[in-house]
């Protein structure tokens, strides 16, 4: 994580304001990333990036997955992020719907951008 950090000080790259998990990770055959290591990342980018604004996200799809293949509560996998992103049918087999979480004015700002697109 901390070889792709980019400051804003190099037009050809965007500068690193966020980090996206994915839990369970796809890419790693379904592997449930554990709460250590969400915690590692959510100190990295609260604590060492502070001062320019990083914040963590949890693709969170199979969230509740993750926490049953941990035997932990989704709350102790997502206590490192300031974002999470829920998908309810894949997980937990409902026939649609997601769900978003994270501070007031983050989800005032996704309500926002959601209408923008036409949502």
């Amino acid at each position: 994580v901390r070889d792709a950090f980019q400051l804003d000080d190099d037009d050809h790259y965007a500068k690193s304001t966020l980090i996206c998990l994915e839990n369970t990770h796809n890419m790693l055959g379904g592997i449930a990333l554990s709460s250590s290591y969400i915690d590692a990342i959510g100190e990295l980018a609260h604590d060492e990036w502070k001062e320019h604004g990083m914040k963590v996200h949890i693709d969170g799809a199979r969230i509740f997955n993750a926490a049953v293949s941990q035997n932990i509560p989704p709350s102790v996998l997502c206590a490192g992020a300031d974002s999470v992103s829920i998908c309810l049918s894949k997980g937990l087999g409902t026939p649609m719907g997601s769900i978003l979480v994270g501070e007031t004015e983050f989800i005032r700002l996704a309500r926002r951008a959601r209408k923008r697109l036409g949502g």
